[in-house]
């Protein structure tokens, strides 16, 4: 599927005789074939669909279009920065409906790690590899302008970081680039990660991060630390709609 900001119509794929396998399951699921609902929001769903031995994730909008366009744009363009995001697969529509498929990550959430590597004692490792891979990745959208705008450890998957390995950055629909006010939106995205840990992690580690992320001695930033505690407290306090 090319990367152009206009969905396909299911028409396009082609009658079920000339259509390829992979225009069949993107018409299945397109038509409700196939697939089991893993969330669902009033404006979106998303179905989680066995295609061979892969998984296809297809995320319903109904009146988003502009979400969806924006997500499939930012699905081409952050992987030309180094960021890794979920492979995108199709993404059609037709009149207010529209369905944007992509594949699966491989591994887990950066939060469940993060539980386990609490539990069982390699948080200091996990830590380490969230420095050398996490915050350069974060420093290098910065650096070309671009903010997240929802920079939560769960919308970044690895496999097993004490394996090694380059995480994968989901939900980028969001993404975009600040015309002013670029430094609120920096400290939104890294206090958005400050705020979703979802264990203990001491104050040297949370300070290494953003060390890490800085490439640069801590001692010009106190102001940028100082504004990312306060934000991450104002997250942190703030009730998600949807749970």
């Amino acid at each position: 599927m090319h990367a152009s900001n206009k969905p396909q119509a299911p028409e396009a794929l082609g009658d079920a005789a000339g259509a390829t396998p992979h225009a069949i399951v993107v018409r299945a699921l397109w038509s409700g074939a196939i697939g089991c609902t893993v969330r669902c929001v009033p404006t979106r769903r998303t179905v989680l669909a066995q295609v061979g031995e892969q998984c296809w994730f297809g995320k319903w909008r109904t009146g988003e279009r502009r979400s969806a366009a924006a997500e499939w744009h930012w699905l081409h363009v952050l992987p030309t920065l180094g960021l890794r995001t979920p492979a995108p697969i199709a993404w059609l529509g037709r009149g207010r409906r529209t369905l944007l498929i992509t594949a699966a990550s491989t591994g887990r959430a950066l939060d469940a790690w993060a539980t386990d590597a609490h539990r069982e004692g390699w948080l200091p490792q996990l830590v380490a590899w969230a420095c050398a891979n996490i915050a350069p990745a974060v420093r290098t959208l910065h650096a070309r302008g671009l903010v997240y705008r929802d920079l939560y450890w769960n919308h970044v998957f690895a496999d097993d970081p004490r394996l090694g390995g380059a995480p994968s950055f989901l939900d980028v629909e969001r993404v975009f680039r600040p015309r002013w006010r670029r430094r609120r939106w920096i400290v939104k995205d890294l206090a958005g990660l400050v705020s979703s840990l979802p264990v203990p992690v001491r104050s040297r580690d949370q300070l290494r991060f953003l060390r890490a992320y800085l490439q640069a001695p801590l001692r010009s930033s106190r102001s940028l630390a100082r504004a990312i505690v306060a934000k991450a407290a104002r997250i942190a306090r703030h009730a998600p709609r949807y749970g």
